[in-house]
């Protein structure tokens, strides 16, 4: 059966693909992410901030973003530091947001819950796989119940697993203070 894809129902943020290179590597696809959130709800409230990828570098930088060893040296960031570094930046900045998440094992449901209120609210998702498969954060521009909660990035709608059957799987979200 395929499966019952939820599309967001509103303006998207600017997509997060093509990451700019930072420090020697690319800055990251959760600093990247995040800068893209944030800057989709800083419009609205007048908030000036930098340019994408400067905000990606400033936000790589309170997540603790780390470098791996691998070709072009891409960066990951822990899903608790994703938070509390944004979380960090946006009380530094005096920005009346905060961020959100939920993560862990096996969350298809309480994961769901959650999506199922974002998009109704019309709340821009980040979604989060860190598996055998998988290890990145992206924008959402869909999900669909199951068990394993398939969701389409927004980027280039290729497929994360929220739910992943062995790993890690979430969503983040930034909401009014």
């Amino acid at each position: 059966m395929p499966p019952d894809w939820r599309a967001f129902p509103g303006p998207l943020p600017q997509r997060d693909g093509n990451q700019a290179v930072w420090r020697g590597g690319l800055v990251g696809c959760g600093a990247l992410s995040a800068a893209c959130l944030l800057r989709h709800h800083a419009a609205p409230l007048g908030v000036p901030l930098p340019d994408r990828d400067t905000l990606a570098e400033q936000l790589a930088a309170a997540q603790g973003a780390f470098r791996l060893p691998l070709p072009q040296g891409p960066r990951a960031t822990w899903p608790w530091a994703w938070l509390s570094g944004l979380n960090t930046y946006l009380n530094d900045q005096h920005l009346p947001l905060r961020a959100r998440g939920r993560w862990g094992l096996h969350l298809h449901a309480p994961l769901t819950a959650h999506l199922d209120r974002l998009f109704g609210a019309g709340l821009p998702v980040i979604g989060f796989e860190f598996s055998a498969r998988e290890q990145h954060y992206g924008l959402l521009s869909a999900y669909a119940p199951g068990p394993d909660l398939p969701a389409r990035l927004h980027v280039d709608g290729s497929r994360l697993h929220l739910a992943p059957r062995t790993g890690l799987g979430g969503v983040f979200w930034i909401e009014e203070a």
